[in-house]
């Protein structure tokens, strides 16, 4: 039996048997490459949606504890309110008087300490007045709420302009409220 196989079978043959077997590694390279490909894609898809909703949700908790922090502020500064007419209404309660700077200083936490920051030698008295001056309150009304004359305010309020070091033409009023 002679078997003989033709030159030009054998080439086509052994062409579509290599360019076969290339294709056949090829796919078993490019299907899983695109594969993961895609897999990557649907992950960094969902991780940007995922940061997305996680970025909504961070923004929503704050902003309701904005909210709250707002209603909260209102609250107080009502209480302080209703707490310094109180004091002025009575007759100098010590303890009115203790609980209204108390309450003041939840409503302005940073207010004396900013101002200790101007001038360490500041007084107790001193940021007491302070703190009244800062609600806006007339000598009149300080003086009642410190038992003490109106002139006794105005003196006052020229030694504290003189001990932070405030210009003639700086308001006072303005100041303590900027700070």
């Amino acid at each position: 039996m002679d078997f003989r196989i033709d030159p030009d079978t054998w080439f086509v043959f052994s062409t579509l048997f290599i360019s076969g077997l290339g294709l056949f590694i090829a796919g078993f390279i490019v299907i899983p490459y695109l594969l993961r490909k895609k897999q990557i894609e649907r992950l960094q898809f969902k991780f940007v949606r995922n940061n997305h909703r996680y970025e909504e949700v961070v923004k929503n908790i704050s902003h309701r504890k904005e909210i709250f922090l707002e209603n909260n502020n209102r609250k107080l500064k009502s209480d302080l309110s209703s707490s310094l007419r109180k004091i002025a209404k009575s007759n100098n309660n010590e303890l009115d008087v203790i609980t209204f700077f108390s309450d003041f200083e939840k409503v302005y936490p940073d207010f004396t300490t900013s101002l200790q920051k101007i001038n360490p030698n500041i007084t107790a008295n001193e940021l007491k007045l302070c703190a009244l001056l800062r609600l806006n309150l007339s000598a009149k009304e300080v003086s009642k709420i410190l038992n003490i004359t109106p002139e006794s305010v105005n003196k006052a309020r020229y030694r504290l302009r003189k001990k932070i070091g405030l210009k003639p033409k700086e308001d006072l009023d303005i100041f303590l409220i900027n700070i």
